[in-house]
């Protein structure tokens, strides 16, 4: 008689709610680990939690670490949200740690894209005797750590596309002023909104008029390192603009034509770049992002350069923060400009999640259902 070889249902429950554990656990790392993926940790025997831990930030301790080094019980079962990692990096491979305190099984929700990895660290474990389990909740894995598969697989950083509209989807009034379409409540949660990204974005034409920091300021993200990143195509920017100050917590990025009549480089991570069509080209920008280790982009504006992420469908997330106001006007900025020939060319989403406030609305959507 043929064994078979689903789990028992109260394993599978015992899985599923230690899981979730490791899962609420890594997203307690959110805007620190990146370009590194965030992960958690739960050792478990009987039925007991031992011992848990999260990535805290890059260059720290692994999930693993922290919830293995002071467990000294040998038979555990140990959740991860991201397989282990079996090569020499900023730290020691995990899956000797996991090896040396005699671990019985491993529950992954999923493997690590990582060439290094990508199922390496299951077949180093399994080597020796190690009971393992992957695909526990993996979309939920995905969907958290969106930003490092984008990266990772595609080489490129996740963008994620944010703007406070009116009801009626203006950036702008009929003069152009952004200042202020939402509400200080909406602004303030859009605000902390860019500690969760590895950079934030904007053109050359918010820069120059609202003469913003683009820097964090909220309590929670102190000591985090945000790249500023400024589209200018034709190397025009001030020096006097407030994007040149605080430079060593928030580094500055310029993206310039290489057909810009002045190519004199403002700071040191000045990238002149081919252009297509009347804008730089998204694939030089992206892919020099990536080659500087930023695995996600927060793009503020403004509307030409939303236009043109939303035309030229190169967005993997877009967050809406709409005021309860009817701006209407001809001459005001719609969010999508140059629109669409026909509905069945008009981008859509898979999903979207919403959150109803007082003055106004937060709409955070996905044009597709997969992270990657």
């Amino acid at each position: 008689m043929k064994k078979s070889s689903q789990r028992p249902a109260h394993e599978k429950m015992t899985d599923e709610k230690f899981m979730a554990i490791a899962l609420r656990l890594s997203q307690q790392g959110l805007g620190h680990t990146e370009p590194n993926p965030l992960v958690g940790a739960v050792v478990v025997k009987n039925g007991t939690m031992l011992a848990s831990g999260h990535h805290c930030a890059f260059g720290a301790e692994h999930a693993e670490v922290m919830a293995l080094k002071n467990v000294n019980i040998p038979g555990t079962t140990l959740y991860l949200t991201l397989e282990p990692c079996c090569h020499f990096g900023k730290t020691p491979p995990c899956t000797e740690l996991i090896i040396a305190k005699k671990v019985r099984r491993v529950v992954m929700a999923m493997l690590d894209p990582n060439p290094l990895v990508n199922g390496r660290g299951r077949a180093r474990l399994r080597s020796c005797g190690i009971q393992t389990h992957c695909g526990l909740f993996a979309d939920w894995a995905a969907q958290i750590n969106r930003h490092y598969l984008r990266a990772m697989q595609a080489k490129m950083p996740y963008v994620t596309i944010h703007a406070g509209i009116s009801l009626d989807g203006k950036l702008t009034d009929k003069n152009g002023r952004s200042q202020w379409m939402t509400s200080a409540e909406l602004r303030l949660i859009a605000h902390s909104l860019r500690g969760e990204f590895s950079a934030v974005l904007a053109g050359h034409g918010t820069v120059t008029a609202d003469d913003p920091l683009l820097t964090l300021r909220e309590a929670g993200w102190q000591g985090k390192t945000l790249y500023r990143v400024v589209l200018d195509t034709q190397n025009s920017l001030s020096r006097r603009l407030k994007v040149f100050s605080e430079q060593e917590r928030f580094p500055l990025i310029i993206f310039s034509s290489k057909k810009a009549a002045d190519q004199g480089k403002k700071v040191a991570h000045h990238y002149f770049v081919g252009t297509v069509g009347s804008g730089l080209d998204w694939n030089e920008i992206l892919g020099t992002l990536h080659q500087l280790g930023i695995a996600s982009v927060l793009v503020e504006g403004g509307g030409k350069v939303i236009d043109s992420l939303i035309r030229e469908k190169r967005f993997d997330e877009i967050v809406l923060f709409t005021s309860r106001q009817l701006v209407g006007g001809r001459t005001s900025s719609p969010l999508f400009a140059s629109g669409c020939a026909g509905l069945d060319q008009a981008p859509s989403l898979a999903r979207w999640e919403r959150i109803e406030l007082a003055s106004g609305t937060i709409m955070r959507g996905f044009p597709s259902c997969s992270p990657a």
